[in-house]
């Protein structure tokens, strides 16, 4: 006789989904909050360097801002005033994550970095 033997088909076995489950989603949550950080860092060394850059710009051609600061120091020796050129980038971030609503005081996150320079003298 021929007997045919019931074989339990993948596709519908649904052992082990709650236990996937409580796997998955914090792993989830720790790769988008580990993708957040790599953001966060890379944006604030971009900002860096763009503030750096206006900075220098601005120092070699003596063209300053409204937002940008300049500071002067006396001269203690021979060299006369010395004059530094101070600019701020400001920047926010991109949200990966959702807004947790456990945590009430959660704001925008923003970069905020600074470039300096040391101004030359204009002929």
């Amino acid at each position: 006789m021929f007997t045919t033997r019931k074989r339990p088909s993948f596709w519908h076995d649904d052992r082990g989904v709650a236990e996937s489950t409580l796997v998955i989603i914090p792993l989830m949550v720790l790769f988008l909050i580990t993708a957040e950080l790599i953001v966060a860092v890379n944006y604030r060394n971009l900002d860096l360097s763009y503030a750096q850059s206006e900075a220098t710009t601005g120092a070699i051609t003596g063209q300053v801002l409204d937002t940008d600061e300049v500071v002067s120091f006396g001269s203690w020796f021979s060299m006369g005033k010395l004059k530094l050129l101070i600019t701020h980038r400001q920047r926010s971030l991109p949200r990966i994550l959702p807004v947790m609503p456990f945590l009430a005081n959660e704001k925008d996150r923003v970069i905020d970095v600074v470039g300096i320079a040391v101004m030359e003298k204009q002929p």
